[in-house]
């Protein structure tokens, strides 16, 4: 949905359109240990291959539904911190990201995405939740 919001507001306005996937290269704990450094050497290539055929199928993906797309940025690092990077490189005037809907833990002990990028930006985030169940039942979405 957040594809959609992005090239219905990029078609009314004229607007460039620049989509972007930040792979995280961050270690997760528990971190690993030297016997396990080939493995995750091993996964995290995986992992940017994924994301660089994923980040070509979007680009597609909303061509194919209309949208022109100015540019397509892969990116490796902490998400938050690239995309605020990039924001600011290529001088965007709103930064629009997909979210989904908290559990209640992540609720109380963290922040969604759009929120984190929010706080790091001085540029207006827009955050397109994705409905749940109930809603994508009620808007008859697949």
């Amino acid at each position: 949905m957040a594809a959609e919001a992005a090239i219905e507001l990029v078609n009314g306005t004229g607007s460039d359109l620049h989509i972007v996937h930040v792979v995280s290269t961050a270690q997760e704990p528990p971190y690993p240990r030297d016997f396990a450094k080939e493995r995750t050497e091993a996964f995290l290539e995986a992992k940017k291959l994924h994301a660089l055929t994923l980040l070509d199928k979007r680009v597609a993906w909303i061509e194919k539904l209309g949208g022109k797309v100015a540019g397509s940025h892969y990116r490796e690092g902490k998400p938050v911190e690239e995309v605020v990077r990039l924001s600011k490189e290529l001088d965007v005037g709103l930064v629009i990201s997909g979210d989904r809907k908290l559990n209640w833990f992540e609720r109380t002990f963290s922040r969604s995405f759009s929120e984190r990028v929010l706080s790091r930006t001085n540029r207006p985030v827009l955050a397109v939740r994705e409905p749940g169940p109930t809603m994508r039942k009620a808007l008859d979405l697949r």
